[in-house]
């Protein structure tokens, strides 16, 4: 069963977005927001870590505010999972809704991993990967 972490907004801010990718069968999901302890950076940001380093998928939805812990976690998981700096990782799905912004850090994005439009998408793309 692949592992699958869930970076990004909590669910009370994106429609309990995390809540639909659960109820795929066939992988192990963990959610940062009830999978590790979340009372203060000296908890939450050692378990967040491991638990990205041991996935074999991540799934981005960084929403539209600022999202500084999901692009440290993309960024953990990318290094893992790459051969060489500048390599796709098809293992990174990342929902970037169309009013994000800035919109010319699209470019580089999309050099990280697979880009969507929605949740919807992403499951497709996640389900590519069973």
């Amino acid at each position: 069963m692949k592992k699958v972490y869930l970076a990004g907004q909590p669910n009370q801010y994106e429609s309990d977005w995390k809540e639909v990718f659960k109820k795929i069968p066939d992988f192990d999901f963990y959610d940062w927001e009830f999978d590790s302890d979340q009372t203060s950076p000296e908890t939450f940001f050692p378990d967040d870590l491991k638990a990205v380093y041991s996935s074999d998928i991540l799934v981005a939805n960084p929403g539209v505010a600022p999202s500084e812990a999901t692009w440290i976690e993309i960024g953990v998981f990318y290094k893992k999972h790459i051969a060489n700096p500048g390599d796709i990782c098809k293992n990174i799905i990342i929902i970037w809704k169309e009013d994000r912004s800035p919109k010319w850090s699209m470019d580089f994005v999309r050099k990280v991993g697979i880009v969507v439009g929605s949740v919807g998408e992403a499951i497709n793309e996640l389900k590519k990967l069973i």
